[in-house]
């Protein structure tokens, strides 16, 4: 009898266990538009095998306000110092396995900052002397490039997924500033002269030294919903070492003398959170929460070693994923900041453009 009850046991045991195995299994499709055309939430974090996917990127960002010490939100405007920048991003991934990618990224950076002008007036009984002082400081140039290799789990994504990655910024060009292009302009009429004195500072884009990059990920998927988390930190592999430019004014002719100096870079740890809804096979909805915060590292002025203030910064990031075909997909965010202490806090939109493709699967 108790043979049989285990014999009529086993094999329920064995019907369900065949029944729940072939419940799960997926057929592994491999075609390449249907891996082209898979939506975020079945996507796992990195590539496919031989995928190649290059993306270009532009953000048009409007500095008027920025978070003091304090944390309190300051309004450039009423100090006519806002300004705008445009920043330019280039990115290109590799899949190696499905479980396996490489990348290289870089970046192009346009930004003035025009500081009020401040005028001076000196009036005597017999002539008047207006200055008027502006200044500009542009920051311009390739940024450094970023090489990169990311892991995920082996395993085909179903609902979870999980990755790590790990890279290095390399210098692209040495973190030295141009030399100032001040002018200065003197009119006379009669007994009173005006002079205008025209600051130009020219900065470069970019670190200066290698920084290495470590992160790690994880995504959720839920039906139509998504939750993906992102931490990474940021760090220097040595110090770095610049110039300054002084200058003389005499005979309304400047004179420039540069002055070395040692710097560390501060450590920069990012965490950003999304939410994302599949409207639709091609039209995903997000909404981004982004916190950064820096900390040690210091300057040297004038002989001395000075700590670097502590930046801290949180953006909210609505945005969609806009699949047009197989190959092309366009990405678009909008960034709004929360809160920070000692940092920049611009408005930006983000336009990405990513063609993907196959050329070796047919």
């Amino acid at each position: 009898m108790k043979r049989t009850y285990l014999l009529i046991i086993l094999s329920l045991a064995s019907a369900v266990m065949s029944y729940t195995i072939s419940g799960q299994k997926v057929v592994q499709v491999r075609d390449k538009y249907v891996l082209l055309t898979t939506p975020y939430n079945h996507r796992p974090l990195t590539l496919y095998r031989g995928q190649i996917q290059v993306s270009a990127g532009y953000k048009f960002a409007v500095r008027a306000q920025s978070f003091n010490s304090e944390g309190e939100l300051i309004h450039l405007k009423d100090y006519g110092t806002g300004s705008v920048y445009h920043y330019y991003f280039g990115e290109l991934r590799y899949g190696v396995t499905d479980f396996m990618e490489i990348g290289a990224v870089t970046n192009f950076l346009r930004r003035g900052i025009r500081d009020a002008s401040v005028t001076i007036v000196n009036v005597t009984t017999t002539a008047s002397e207006r200055i008027t002082v502006n200044k500009l400081t542009e920051s311009k140039g390739l940024g450094d490039f970023f090489l990169y290799g990311a892991l995920r789990l082996p395993l085909e994504y179903r609902w979870f997924d999980f990755s790590i990655k790990g890279g290095i910024f390399i210098p692209s060009a040495r973190y030295e500033p141009q030399k100032p292009a001040n002018t200065v302009r003197a009119l006379s009429l009669a007994s009173e002269t005006t002079t205008t004195i025209n600051l130009h500072y020219k900065n470069k884009n970019g670190y200066g030294i290698p920084v290495w990059l470590a992160a790690a990920a994880a995504k959720f998927t839920y039906d139509d919903f998504s939750f993906e988390a992102e931490w990474s930190i940021r760090d220097p592999v040595k110090e770095g070492q610049s110039i300054r430019w002084e200058e003389t004014l005499a005979e309304k002719v400047f004179n420039y003398y540069d002055r070395s100096y040692t710097y560390l870079l501060s450590r920069t740890f990012t965490f950003d959170a999304a939410l994302h809804y599949q409207a639709t096979g091609w039209f995903n909805l997000s909404l981004n929460g982004s916190w950064f915060k820096t900390k040690g590292g210091w300057t040297e002025y004038w002989g001395n070693r000075y700590e670097n203030p502590e930046k801290r910064l949180i953006n909210l990031e609505p945005g969609f994923e806009l699949q047009i075909s197989p190959g092309l997909t366009v990405y678009q965010v909008a960034g709004f900041p929360v809160s920070g202490k000692d940092s920049d806090a611009p408005f930006y939109l983000y336009t990405t453009v990513c063609f993907n493709m196959f050329p070796l699967r047919k």
